[in-house]
């Protein structure tokens, strides 16, 4: 029986990537050197603790390494993280890692360079953009046993009705479709408007697509642009203009709940929504990447495990992530949520699995496309405050208690006093 997770469990703060089909990949050796025990650090209720915890005997038998593991709440387990790694008191061996804590965690010493561990078949398994979601200043930090994007969900029915077929594969495209099923009750689709970390990652995601990002490469806050113009114009005229989504002030859940009632088009959504999706709405929906002014796809963000740099048993740490990580694991995890397989590998095993359906299949191929085609989040360690920059734009301007000019410039102030320090 498939499992369904909740948006929470998925992304929180933060895809399947590879969308080709990598099949050399050498199957990971695992070093019997290893010993002893490690503390796995989980987060309490997650779908990655309930996975592992239930194949973890699978690795004591490759490796002789027992696992404990840690589970903590959500709302604490970045705290804990970091107070154990202060004291020195070595309680973790491995981390389970929101790709926003990585670059933090590395510059400060939390954490372990494991870029020596990968063999570079093991290496060229993952998509490019799955190893940017674990690289921070030259290491590989972390490896990802989910990397993800918000796909573009959409009626195909709706839009057959219209004439259309496919996904927008344009703005101009996602403007023209949006208006055309924008009828009887159903939007086209919605601008998610509520100051949080839902729109900032939304405002985040139209920036890449119109071909700019937050921060340069040299780590200048990029905000008041011609991408981030274009990126908030391009929201105001989907509501304002077009009446082809609501206004009001409006979050994660209002988005859910219009589609699973029928009620929108098109819906940019992260890979959760998918299974919660398939009883209402039956074979009426599909999947595709999100479409851009110069650049398909938008924002990926990834989760993963990272070796703890204060572990008693580092050997066996290193293990640990990179079986975690493996293609066998990947698509175990893959086949029994539902969810983004970020290798290869992973992809074809579930390709070629009998047992998994083809709706299923074409699911996860689309969320590896989706996130192939999008970019990383930005790796610094002020990104958690630079989103909360852009949290207070869109909501300025989506509420019109600001104009874009003014968002714009208010949030470069903003973003320039942050990335100063």
């Amino acid at each position: 029986m498939k499992k369904r997770v909740s948006r929470r469990q998925f992304l929180t703060g933060t895809a399947a990537a590879g969308a080709g089909l990598y099949l050399g990949a050498r199957p990971l050796r695992y070093a019997r050197a290893a010993s002893g025990k490690i503390v796995v650090g989980t987060e309490a209720g997650s779908p990655y603790d309930t996975f592992y915890r239930n194949h973890a005997a699978e690795f004591t038998a490759a490796t002789g390494v027992e696992v404990e593991f840690n589970a903590i709440p959500h709302d604490n387990i970045r705290q804990q993280f970091v107070q154990d790694a202060l004291s020195g008191a070595g309680g973790f061996d491995v981390y389970i890692a929101d790709q926003v804590w990585l670059p933090e965690f590395y510059e400060k010493g939390f954490i372990s360079d494991i870029s020596g561990s990968l063999s570079d078949d093991d290496r060229a398994d993952f998509s490019k953009t799955a190893i940017e979601t674990v690289s921070y200043d030259g290491a590989i930090v972390a490896l990802p046993i989910m990397v993800h994007n918000c796909a573009m969900y959409y009626r195909t029915d709706l839009l057959g009705a219209a004439g259309l077929s496919g996904p927008p594969k344009t703005w101009d495209e996602y403007r023209a479709y949006a208006k055309a099923t924008t009828k009887d009750g159903v939007y086209g689709t919605m601008i998610l408007s509520k100051q949080g970390i839902e729109a900032a990652t939304r405002l985040n995601s139209f920036y890449q697509q119109a071909g700019g990002d937050i921060v340069d490469a040299a780590g200048n806050a990029t905000i008041d642009t011609d991408a981030g113009r274009a990126a908030l114009e391009f929201m105001t005229a989907v509501v304002f203009e077009d009446q082809s989504a609501p206004e009001g002030v409006l979050e994660l859940p209002d988005m859910q709940g219009a589609w699973l009632e029928g009620k929108l088009a098109l819906a940019p959504v992260w890979p959760y929504l998918y299974s919660l999706s398939k009883e209402p709405l039956g074979d009426t929906f599909s999947i595709g990447t999100s479409p851009g002014l110069t650049k398909p796809g938008g924002t990926v963000y990834s989760w993963g495990f990272a070796a703890a740099a204060g572990s008693t048993n580092p050997e066996a740490a290193a293990e640990w992530v990179k079986w975690s990580t493996s293609t066998e694991q990947l698509y175990n995890f893959g086949k029994e949520w539902l969810n983004p397989v970020p290798r290869a590998s992973a992809i074809a095993k579930v390709q070629a699995d009998p047992d998994i359906s083809d709706a299923d299949k074409a699911a996860i191929a689309a969320f590896a496309e989706s996130a192939a085609a999008g970019t990383s989040m930005p790796m610094i360690p002020q990104y958690s405050q630079l989103l909360d920059v852009l949290g207070i734009m869109q909501s300025g301007v989506m509420s019109k208690a600001l104009t874009v000019d003014e968002a714009l410039k208010d949030g470069q102030a903003r973003a320039d006093a942050i990335m100063a320090g």
